[in-house]
């Protein structure tokens, strides 16, 4: 399989559109820090971005959309944990379908874009590995049931997982006597038949996207892309940021659509 590139189709003369998705932690709703996070997530000109760990409530709702100016869904927690949000800026598509588990740890959105349905799912990830567990299993129920439902294989998600997919290249200090894949997303990714897009494209990198506040010397990839088979060839790019205001990176996501012929 090709990456890094839109191979061209055959009988497909129509113009591409490209979309590009972003993710990072996001602003714990205050609002001096919401409305600094909203200008750096105006300033990478992502047209879908995802937040995690927003720690927003349905009171928050209003002054977001005054801040942001577009379309947004939510997923609220507390003011203290937990919180996913979807931004959506000069998309050009639609959405056609949304559901998230109402305590802030996932949306999941069915927009349509170039005539081609694609699932997107943001989540956050529970710092408890049953929880996790199940939160993953839910999800490749419904990935399933949206897919026949909607007639779509293609499936995007991304987030804070809080979980590293590699036990010695996603951590730093390694863990563990020998390097192992976490059972929760190799599972996922079969189920689903997904991949983790930047460790397939880099395969050796040690590359972190979350560092401890209190010893940067602890590090982790816990913010990742898997993409199901059917998107993988769209993606041109995949990149890692600093960003203000979180202990965690921004991930970007760049796709070059084009209508299906």
């Amino acid at each position: 399989m090709k990456y890094g590139g839109n191979p061209k189709r055959p009988g497909s003369t129509s113009p591409k559109k490209t979309v590009k998705l972003g993710s990072s932690c996001g602003p714990r709703c205050r609002k001096l820090e919401t409305s600094a996070m909203f200008l750096f997530c105006k300033e990478i000109k992502a047209n879908i971005l995802f937040l995690q760990e927003t720690h927003s409530g349905k009171e928050e709702e209003t002054f977001w959309k005054h801040q942001w100016g577009d379309s947004i869904l939510y997923s609220h927690g507390t003011t203290h944990s937990a919180g996913v949000t979807i931004l959506f800026n000069k998309f050009a598509g639609r959405v056609i379908d949304h559901k998230s588990d109402g305590m802030g740890h996932w949306i999941m959105v069915l927009v349509e874009v170039c005539e081609q349905k694609i699932i997107l799912i943001n989540v956050y990830g529970y710092n408890n590995r049953s929880l996790n567990r199940n939160m993953m299993s839910n999800l490749s129920k419904l990935i399933a049931k949206w897919s026949t439902t909607y007639g779509s294989t293609q499936v995007i998600i991304g987030g804070d997982f809080n979980l590293a997919p590699n036990s010695w290249l996603d951590r730093q200090p390694q863990r563990g006597n020998q390097p192992e894949h976490e059972s929760i997303i190799c599972d996922l990714c079969t189920t689903t038949n997904m991949i983790d897009y930047w460790r397939m494209t880099n395969p050796n990198t040690k590359k972190y996207t979350w560092f401890s506040p209190s010893n940067k010397n602890v590090c982790s990839r816990l913010d990742y892309w898997l993409v199901s088979q059917t998107v993988s060839s769209y993606v041109t790019k995949c990149e890692t940021q600093s960003t203000p205001l979180t202990d965690h990176c921004l991930i970007s996501l760049l796709l070059s659509l084009r209508k299906q012929q």
